[in-house]
């Protein structure tokens, strides 16, 4: 029981440390927008992953791409994984921002209903209250309109999936395959295929550009990792619902970084995702059985 319970726990600050990692990546991939193309932004966030679990990978000889029975899960979450950043970077690029993050941020509830259908987890009572106490903060804090092109919106909604399809799959993973080699998987691939979608816009980046590029690379290994061993440690559809704390943090750092007001709508919804993130973290260590 309270070996469970620490489970939970290290997955809550892991989850955080995650969305913060991945929050920071956001905020240095509009920074650079201006000059550095959207693909090479995506073989970055990869490669820096790649090089540095592979030389931990290499120096504690785990394996780099698992076991052959475990390779239909890892494609999986590979592959939606990757897919989910490419809709996610072009739904961001082509429609209104408070729109895109509502659409996305639905993935908590397709993992917590892929966790269910492919892993047989049960949902706790707790579960649906939060996640639509935390989409309520959302809408709240981001006042989306839903008036911008309808592809955009799709892949948005589609991206929502894919990744709740991902997470589900590292989640599968526990217990058979190593974080880090789920890691290395998900880098591989998504280097080697963000590579050739990269070359036909190559552009020949500046010193400046270069330290962008491996910041958006070091915050993404920092979220990537953050995931990979949360999903590891506790249920899936519990560990998934503390992605909601990026709205909050995305909001802090709109307005230190880029002098975005915080209306009083911004502040109400994160204390609403706030509070449902705590409410959830309280249940959890309160009823810590699997």
């Amino acid at each position: 029981m309270q070996q469970i319970k620490s489970n939970r726990r290290q997955a809550t600050a892991l989850m955080l440390v995650s969305t913060t990692s991945f929050c920071l990546m956001s905020m240095v991939v509009k920074l650079s927008a201006t000059t550095v193309g959207t693909l090479q932004q995506v073989f970055f966030r990869n490669l820096v992953s790649l090089i540095a679990v592979g030389v931990v990978i290499w120096k504690r000889n785990l394996p780099f791409l698992g076991e052959k029975q475990y390779q239909p899960a890892l494609f999986a979450r590979s592959f939606f994984g990757f897919v989910g950043v490419i809709m996610l970077f072009y739904a961001t690029a082509n429609a209104r921002q408070a729109d895109i993050a509502i659409l996305s941020r639905t993935s908590p509830i397709w993992t917590t209903v892929f966790a269910a259908l492919i892993l047989k987890e049960k949902i706790s009572k707790v579960q649906v209250p939060v996640i639509a106490l935390c989409l309520a903060g959302t809408v709240v804090a981001m006042r989306p309109s839903f008036d911008s092109n309808i592809l955009p919106l799709l892949l948005a909604a589609a991206t929502a999936v894919s990744s709740g399809l991902a997470y589900t799959m590292i989640a599968f993973c526990k217990g058979k395959v190593h974080p880090l080699t789920v890691i290395f998987h998900f880098s591989l691939f998504s280097t080697v295929a963000g590579f050739f979608l990269m070359l036909p816009t190559f552009t020949m980046p500046t010193f400046r550009d270069v330290i962008m590029l491996i910041l958006i690379g070091v915050f993404a290994a920092g979220g990537q990792i953050g995931l990979t061993f949360a999903y590891q440690k506790a249920p899936a559809s519990e560990v998934s619902i503390y992605d909601y704390v990026g709205i909050v943090v995305s909001m802090l750092i709109g307005n230190l970084v880029f002098g975005e007001p915080l209306a009083a709508s911004s502040i109400l919804g994160g204390v609403l995702i706030t509070s449902s993130a705590l409410w959830s973290y309280w249940y959890n260590h309160r009823h810590g059985e699997d």
